[in-house]
């Protein structure tokens, strides 16, 4: 299936630009910034690299983003063509076996209260129903008794 003449869309459907077909901007995707190699961040004197025309470019930085971004997603689909074999491995080296799913999986408890609305206690006979339950009277009823802070008072 040829896919060249197909356009990227966002899911808010905008059309995405085509990626440019130029030399990159930028030989290091981290920074802009670009210092001589004798020299490191922390020296005093010289060229900062604040004053680095390109560094004050917002469009040349935005470009350089792009770049990055673009550069990290083909490392993603890269590393899914070269290294996603070693998900099947464990740390020393042996074959991970799959732990096989079960063909069935209930959907209510046997040991544990089920309600209505799935949160808790419709087994309220059992003893872990009556705590559930005592506990959910004590967590709403003390709201309901408490006098509301000074911003919160009606004026």
């Amino acid at each position: 299936m040829d896919t060249k003449g197909n356009k990227r869309a966002t899911s808010a459907g905008y059309r995405l630009p085509d990626p440019p077909n130029v030399a990159l901007i930028s030989q290091s995707s981290v920074s802009v910034f670009k210092l001589p190699p004798d020299r490191t961040r922390n020296t005093r004197g010289g060229e900062s690299p604040w004053e680095n025309p390109d560094s004050r470019d917002p469009v040349k930085q935005d470009q350089v983003w792009r770049e990055f971004v673009r550069a990290e997603r083909n490392g993603v689909k890269e590393w899914q063509k070269n290294w996603s074999f070693l998900k099947n491995y464990d740390q020393l080296g042996n074959h991970r076996a799959e732990s096989p799913l079960p063909n069935y999986v209930p959907v209510f408890s046997d040991h544990i209260p089920n309600t209505t609305n799935q949160m808790f206690g419709s087994r309220v006979c059992t003893p872990l129903g009556r705590e559930l339950m005592r506990m959910d009277k004590l967590l709403i009823g003390s709201y309901s008794k408490c006098k509301p802070g000074p911003d919160m008072q009606p004026c």
